[in-house]
């Protein structure tokens, strides 16, 4: 699945005889070890835009223990239930953070599968990348059953034509590069925000808080793709602990813009009543 991102040609372990377990070879003599977490860099350092790209080990450490509190469980599962619908086969999960929601959908197909004794592992190869190794790192060391690689959508490292499906929760959409992974047919489950998504959260941080432009979404996609789906979903939010309010602030492009003020009255935030107001939109690639 696996394609080099120096000269493009296929990535393969059979090749690779002479190298460390697991290492990938192209046939122009392109060679990269697989980590000893389990998985593969295949970011070069010229395409980097800074030294250490994406979420630091700190955002990512937050992101893990907001989900593994499940305040976002249940959207995670209608994520999972939309995508087993259409049945994929290859699954690729573009800026997947430390792996909770891909692995929440290979659960979710287990537990579909299990009743009628099928081994999911024959019918879904889940693959997911990000351009934080911090997030790649803690996603291999905890769910050993998906392939995991630090790249960056824009030139993601994966042979043309192979994958049903392409999931982007909160992370950008490169609609060219999808369209080129995609089997005719595959689909994109995108999820972004809703107009009414932490509005008590960015109240305590912005003088002014506007309703999200969910419109602009649709932008994300060229011709090669159609809308078929759109599913919105509102969760109700009660946190009572301010490690988990912050928390939630790192999982936001929030954490970037936030003054000290703002800052500062976070931290002196113990309880937060909220919504987390979620789109889900499928695209089908058609050309």
């Amino acid at each position: 699945m696996y394609s080099c991102p120096v000269c493009k040609q296929a990535l393969n372990s059979e090749l690779s005889d002479a190298l460390p377990l697991g290492s990938l070879r192209c046939e122009q003599g392109h060679n990269f070890d697989r980590h000893k977490k389990g998985y593969i860099n295949l970011l070069l350092a010229h395409n980097k835009k800074s030294k250490q790209p994406g979420d630091d080990s700190t955002m990512v450490a937050g992101r893990r223990a907001f989900l593994n509190a499940g305040y976002y469980q249940a959207f995670a599962d209608a994520l999972a239930h939309l995508i087993l619908a259409h049945k994929p086969q290859a699954i690729l999960d573009a800026g997947c953070g430390e792996g909770f929601y891909l692995n929440n959908i290979l659960a979710q197909a287990q537990q579909q599968a299990s009743a009628l004794a099928i081994d999911t592992s024959e019918l879904i190869h889940a693959y997911g990348f990000d351009i934080s190794k911090p997030a790649i790192a803690a996603a291999a060391s905890s769910y050993k059953n998906i392939e995991w690689a630090v790249a960056s959508s824009a030139r993601a490292p994966y042979q043309s034509g192979v994958f049903d499906c392409i999931l982007s929760v909160f992370s950008r959409v490169e609609s060219a590069e999808f369209a080129r992974l995609l089997k005719v047919g595959g689909i994109v489950v995108f999820a972004g925000p809703g107009p009414q998504h932490l509005l008590a959260l960015r109240g305590l941080i912005y003088p002014e808080v506007n309703a999200y432009q969910a419109e602009k979404h649709a932008d994300y996609f060229d011709d090669h793709f159609t809308l078929v789906d759109k599913i919105s979903q509102t969760l109700p939010l009660s946190i009572n602990s301010n490690a988990q309010i912050m928390n939630l602030l790192s999982m936001t492009p929030h954490s970037q813009r936030i003054n000290k003020d703002a800052e500062s009255r976070l931290k002196a935030t113990h309880t937060l009543n909220d919504h987390a107001d979620f789109l889900l939109y499928v695209y089908q690639k058609i050309s």
